[in-house]
């Protein structure tokens, strides 16, 4: 029997290898669409979170800021 040439059950194994190794990847695959899938969920809601905080502190800290420059204004001696 010649060096390349292959029996049938050599192929066949081959084949099977090969089709496990395609289903190993697309379960692979498909838990890490799943894993992305909870990730992107939890950053949403972190992004939302964040978001509504920013809507609450951005304005208080606005007004603050305005509060802290009208008295510092008003405590500044004045040039007569």
């Amino acid at each position: 029997m010649p060096m390349n040439e292959r029996s049938l059950q050599d192929m066949l194994e081959w084949v099977v290898l090969g089709l496990l190794i395609a289903v190993a990847a697309l379960v692979v695959l498909w838990l890490g669409g799943w894993v992305f899938t909870l990730l992107g969920k939890l950053l949403v809601g972190l992004a939302g979170f964040i978001w509504s905080l920013l809507k609450l502190f951005v304005p208080l800290l606005a007004i603050a800021a305005l509060v802290y420059f009208v008295v510092r204004y008003a405590q500044k001696p004045k040039a007569v």
